[in-house]
């Protein structure tokens, strides 16, 4: 008796490197139990950063398809490396961006017809990381109803731009047709799937929240030789930061409210803040921790190769975001390694954070509660353990590896029943 073919999954990425929002994929692509039921491939724009981020992401079997598709950064990057920033200037600061955005993006819809064509997925599984976020993931959706594709999903990993400027007025019809086009949008937290639906004006029945789910990543580097490395002594409270130094994620906020932590914290010459990251905010943030009088206390580390073993030596978890935001996969990963969080009341963040059980939850830029949330978990070691645990039991019981590839796998399942 021949074997039912296992339904076809297309997956589609667009980003410049391996970035948090490509973790699901990387988990689905890996997932045993998922392939045995499914068929699943990878296809994503094509970037030497991007591939060495995926080959060290994803197991070496997993189906990829790397596409020759122009990125408008790529572009700018490379008139400003040649010495042509006039041109590129030109370019950011009038409307022949915007016209190169589209001609791009009509470019992305040819490619990816002629993909889906060739693959002729059950389902196409759109990853982007945020809406509109990058054109060719709303290229995939104008190249899926072209294809005859039937069951389109769009993965939406951060909150949906507003009709704020021109050009999202401009988009309007753009997002009309892809509200039409797919088949249902998934996001990560519940705030941003009602942004979606307040944005596109979308039915709720057209918008599912999964949550993503982390897996577990093995031990390189043990605790202990992670202390060492760095040179701190192990009677040292140890904070720890890990995001892209970036405005929006926080870190002037930080460095602020530890300052104020050191006027009431008579421990404080024992207490080490590592944040590990890159980004234009680099020199400011040094230089601010400097005037501020904590530099002794504050380690930029750059890029660590293996980020989940510098955690593991953090006694508290300290994301400070401002905005732009959704669910960051960062926090779950403190969590699933029973760190204590102290978050912001920004997204999807509240949703992940138990303010008073899993850690703490304060204003975004409130440097004066921020500190306050500081001082409370470096005063009280048990409670940084009682939620540090409590944490690690709500990342089981929601957001583990097996958790999210269960509730993909149902949810390909009620898309296949129901066409």
């Amino acid at each position: 008796m021949k074997a039912t073919p296992r339904p076809k999954v297309l997956l589609y990425s667009d980003c410049s490197f391996f970035a948090g929002c490509e973790n699901m994929p990387a988990n689905l692509l890996n997932s045993p139990e998922l392939a045995g039921e499914f068929d699943i491939l990878f296809a994503y724009r094509d970037s030497a950063r991007y591939a060495a981020g995926l080959a060290s992401r994803v197991r070496p079997e997993a189906r990829t398809i790397p596409l020759n598709i122009p990125a408008i950064e790529g572009v700018l990057e490379a008139l400003d490396r040649r010495g042509l920033s006039v041109v590129s200037g030109a370019l950011r600061f009038t409307g022949l961006l915007l016209a190169l955005k589209y001609l791009f993006a009509l470019y992305s819809s040819v490619v990816l017809f002629f993909l889906l064509r060739r693959i002729r997925p059950d389902i196409l599984h759109i990853n982007n990381g945020g809406y509109p976020g990058a054109y060719s993931c709303v290229s995939a959706v104008f190249a899926a109803k072209r294809a005859g594709v039937a069951r389109v999903v769009f993965v939406v990993n951060n909150v949906a731009v507003p009709y704020s400027g021109i050009s999202r007025r401009l988009e309007k019809a753009i997002d009309a047709f892809v509200g039409r086009n797919v088949s249902v949008f998934v996001t990560g937290s519940r705030y941003a799937g009602d942004k979606l639906r307040e944005v596109l004006k979308l039915p709720a029945e057209k918008v599912l929240n999964i949550p993503n789910g982390i897996a577990a990543r093995p031990v390189k580097e043990s605790a202990a030789a992670v202390m060492e490395r760095l040179g701190i002594p192990a009677d040292f409270t140890v904070l720890g930061n890990v995001a892209v130094l970036e405005p929006r994620k926080g870190h002037a906020y930080l460095l602020e409210a530890l300052a104020r932590v050191r006027e009431k914290f008579g421990g404080f010459s024992k207490v080490v803040l590592l944040i590990e990251g890159t980004g234009s905010e680099r020199e400011r943030l040094d230089k601010l921790a400097e005037r501020l009088g904590i530099r002794d206390n504050v380690r930029f580390l750059g890029r660590e190769p293996n980020v989940f073993d510098l955690m593991r030596i953090f006694d508290v978890f300290i994301l400070p975001s401002t905005g732009y935001e959704d669910f960051p996969n960062v926090i779950l990963e403190a969590m699933s390694l029973g760190k204590p969080v102290i978050g912001t009341r920004v997204a999807g963040i509240p949703e992940q954070v138990q303010d008073g059980e899993t850690g703490l939850v304060v204003e975004p830029a409130d440097t004066e509660a921020l500190s306050a949330a500081i001082l409370r978990l470096l005063t009280d070691a048990q409670a940084r353990g009682e939620m540090g645990l409590k944490g690690l039991e709500r990342f089981n019981a929601r957001f583990a590896y097996g958790k999210a590839i269960g509730n993909y796998a149902a949810f390909y399942r009620g898309l296949m029943r129901a066409a």
